[in-house]
């Protein structure tokens, strides 16, 4: 003997709510390796929280199979390994690609790459695309706070537009509740992602991919491509 089940439907607004904290969860788990990475980071590696963190996250937004797969495979060999030697690796790898002897191997600046495309020397604070990223970041209340320790780096940093990314999916699953002041319109995710975070995520992967070995920065080149596919269908 069975008993009938009635299955309740989610509301929608509720399922939108809970794509966006997925894609707030997605884009924090990148940030956590383009800042400069903590122990925290090479902890969660080891322990296998972090790839069932992007598991859930990916399942919950659909990630295409192809994609959730390779990730997997490239966080896989971590499980179970030493956590300090995962953190000097990471870190090591971190300091290679995005600062450098000299210069970074890829500039982990959108407003850097945008010039250089461009066939112009790329300037730090001053140049279109970051005046326009931090005037967008502005509008919505987010500032970084040089006074409380934070770092003064440009804000179109991969990093930092990350951490923003996470900020206004957040908003928009009514998670997090801007400042006072602050202006935050209902497509600004997507205005950002078309105008600043997609274009420089494409770029980005593809060097990722040609120049690191390191398993846990491919597989973050994997997350970038997934996320630069981000928009108003999708988040």
């Amino acid at each position: 003997m069975t008993a009938n089940v009635l299955e309740t439907e989610v509301p929608a607004d509720e399922r939108t709510a809970q794509r966006q904290m997925a894609c707030a969860a997605w884009f924090e788990l990148m940030s956590l390796g383009f800042l400069k990475p903590e122990r925290v980071v090479a902890e969660a590696l080891c322990s296998g929280e972090y790839a069932e963190a992007c598991r859930e996250a990916g399942a919950a937004l659909g990630v295409p199979e192809k994609a959730a797969s390779a990730l997997d495979g490239l966080l896989a060999p971590y499980a179970g390994a030493d956590a300090e030697e995962v953190y000097h690796q990471v870190l090591r790898e971190y300091t290679r690609l995005f600062v450098g002897e000299r210069e970074p191997l890829v500039t982990p600046f959108a407003g850097v790459r945008a010039a250089q495309a461009r066939g112009q020397r790329g300037l730090l604070f001053v140049g279109p695309e970051s005046m326009a990223v931090e005037r967008f970041m502005r509008r919505c209340g987010v500032a970084k706070d040089v006074a409380a320790g934070q770092s003064n780096d440009p804000v179109d940093h991969i990093g930092t537009m990350c951490e923003f990314c996470t900020f206004l999916c957040l908003v928009s699953a009514r998670a997090v509740v801007p400042a006072k002041g602050a202006h935050v319109e209902a497509d600004d995710f997507d205005r950002f992602m078309a105008d600043h975070f997609a274009p420089y995520a494409a770029w980005c992967a593809a060097q990722i991919r040609d120049l690191s070995g390191v398993p846990f920065y491919r597989a973050l080149a994997e997350m970038l491509d997934v996320a630069a596919t981000f928009g108003a269908k999708e988040a």
